[in-house]
């Protein structure tokens, strides 16, 4: 072997700093109870389940005015939901919505239906 790399390898600096590492995950490791060792490798962050809420397909009834539609709209996010897509077609949107909060989509005055996005197969 290269004396040289040697040398390097068993510098003051990199042996000081190997110590301290080894000694700041020994500490983690003590400080972390066991119970929830295995939790921590295996879950996703805990932000990311907040993420993830179902969509939801919002038709207008079928007099609303664009402003009822925007009416309806703003609604929806006002209570928590992110617009997904626009329909015109329709008159009506796609929205992630919080599942506890659906009723209060549904109860709006423009709003004629509310159902959950769902994939469609034909045969």
């Amino acid at each position: 072997m290269n004396p040289v790399i040697i040398r390097r390898i068993h510098s003051p600096v990199s042996v000081k700093l190997f110590r301290v590492a080894l000694s700041t995950s020994c500490l983690l490791y003590r400080l972390i109870p066991t119970s929830i060792l295995p939790f921590l490798l295996t879950s996703r962050p805990f932000s990311s389940h907040l993420a993830i809420m179902p969509t939801y397909i919002v038709t207008c009834k079928d007099d609303a005015t664009p402003e009822q539609v925007a009416q309806a709209k703003k609604h929806a996010t006002d209570q928590g939901g992110k617009i997904g897509h626009e329909y015109s077609l329709i008159k009506g949107f796609s929205v992630s919505f919080p599942e506890d909060s659906v009723t209060t989509l549904e109860k709006h005055e423009h709003v004629k239906a509310v159902e959950k996005d769902q994939e469609v197969k034909t045969q």
